[in-house]
């Protein structure tokens, strides 16, 4: 078989594709990973004059108010709650939120609708929400400047770890495909001519088309449309439509392109137009030269 390649140049904004596509996949299910094994409990301390509130997310990290900074202690009842900046899961509420008659806050709680509320002089930290199971207990604790310490039964984790076990094999997939079809796909393609037919190779399949009856001549695609498949700078591949026909695509350069029309219609862009079109003719397809007459 008589093998032909597609003319193959650098793209930088395949490249660039490429490292978006990666960072929009990875990005987030990098975050999903991070919460679903750095996720901790949530614990409440006093001690040596302090109150200190650990989120148990690395994103949220601690909070630690002095005891003489404390301007009113409170139990309520909280409304209209807004999570603005923070991590929202059944039985974990951390990071920054929002209530009705309380503003924003930052809290490390259980998500209950009843809380303590612990305001401070502290610029950083003024209005701090906790739950610990014995509210009044603790509201006693923090009068008193008792040492006590709390810790929440750990957060319900198991919906995001199903999501995270099957979200993460897929992005990482996803990633390395289309990665490697923008970075290497035109490489890898080919047209092989030869046994009646021609045969076009890609990274991840091969099409196959009789060339008995078929007709090829030189081509410049108009008003392409995709319907499925890849239609990157320098890399197209897939099903389009063109003349309101069906129209496989696989080509690295639109401007120069050779049309097979026989049991299917095929787009292809050889690097030697002229000497694709003579394979083809040998084979058995009936070829226009590029200057338009018949080769037969």
């Amino acid at each position: 078989m008589r093998e032909f390649r597609p003319p193959v140049r650098p793209s930088v904004v395949r490249t660039i594709l490429a490292v978006v596509i990666a960072a929009v996949a990875l990005v987030p299910t990098g975050l999903l990973l991070r919460v679903v094994t750095g996720l901790s409990q949530v614990s409440y301390a006093i001690a040596g004059g302090a109150l200190t509130v650990r989120s148990g997310d690395p994103t949220w990290g601690e909070r630690t108010v002095r005891l003489a900074d404390v301007t009113d202690v409170r139990v309520t009842d909280l409304r209209g709650g807004r999570r603005t900046s923070g991590t929202a899961l059944p039985g974990y509420c951390a990071g920054h939120f929002s209530y009705e008659g309380l503003g924003g806050v930052w809290q490390a709680t259980n998500c209950a609708g009843r809380a303590l509320v612990v305001r401070s002089r502290d610029v950083g930290t003024p209005v701090l929400v906790l739950t610990p199971p014995d509210l009044e207990g603790f509201q006693a604790a923090l009068a008193a400047g008792t040492e006590t310490s709390v810790t929440l039964p750990p957060p319900d984790k198991g919906p995001l770890t199903l999501i995270a076990a099957i979200s993460a094999p897929v992005a990482v997939l996803v990633t390395l495909m289309v990665g490697a079809l923008m970075l290497f796909g035109p490489s890898r393609m080919r047209y092989l001519v030869g046994g009646g037919a021609l045969e076009v190779r890609t990274m991840f399949g091969k099409r196959r088309v009789p060339l008995a009856g078929a007709h090829a001549r030189a081509h410049v695609p108009t008003k392409l449309w995709r319907v499925a498949g890849s239609a990157m700078p320098g890399y197209y591949t897939g099903l389009f439509r063109e003349e309101g026909k069906n129209t496989r695509v696989y080509a690295t350069d639109l401007k120069r392109t050779v049309l097979v029309e026989g049991e299917s219609r095929i787009v292809v862009s050889p690097e030697h137009v002229e000497f694709f079109l003579s394979a083809l003719r040998d084979e058995g397809a009936s070829v226009d030269a590029p200057d338009g007459p018949s080769l037969l």
